[in-house]
């Protein structure tokens, strides 16, 4: 009977520990995915070009990335020209070359938030990604809690 009280508490607080951070993982990845699908907020696309590329690490000090970051410049539809970097930072072959023309897409509500037209793809599928490992943990974490054993019940009369 111990036994299987201890089993019921490890499999539920399991079951919570694999839900709660699904869920919000998914919420996450959900917002990512909306956003490089341009679902959120008024986004706008104008014609740019590479101007240079700026050198960048990214990862931790025991694992860095090289690679670099294309500096565009673009016009907006309000006809203001500005010079944004792309965040994301882009190794080998991936990256652009300078005088490449290229899709700028902003916020219309303030374009020096701009990225390449080409961003959104790795934005989407880093969204799907962890949409489906969101929803993989929901659904373990929530089967978990379902299907753990139940508590013994009392003889009656006793």
């Amino acid at each position: 009977m111990a036994s299987t009280f201890s089993l019921r508490h490890f499999l539920g607080l399991l079951g919570w520990v694999l839900l709660v951070p699904g869920a919000l993982t998914a919420l996450g990845a959900a917002w990512l995915l909306a956003s490089s699908l341009n679902l959120v907020g008024d986004m706008r696309s104008a014609p740019g070009r590479v101007v240079a590329l700026v050198p960048g690490t990214s990862g931790t000090m025991g694992r860095t990335a090289h690679g670099s970051q294309s500096m565009v410049e673009f016009t907006t539809h309000e006809g203001q020209t500005l010079r944004v970097t792309d965040p994301v930072l882009r190794r080998l072959q991936a990256q652009h070359s300078v005088g490449e023309s290229v899709t700028v897409r902003y916020p219309s509500r303030d374009p020096s938030q701009a990225e390449i037209g080409s961003s959104r793809w790795i934005k989407g599928l880093i969204g799907v990604g962890l949409l489906l490992a969101g929803l993989v943990g929901m659904a373990v974490g929530g089967l978990l809690l379902r299907f753990r054993p139940r508590p013994a019940m009392a003889a009656p009369g006793a």
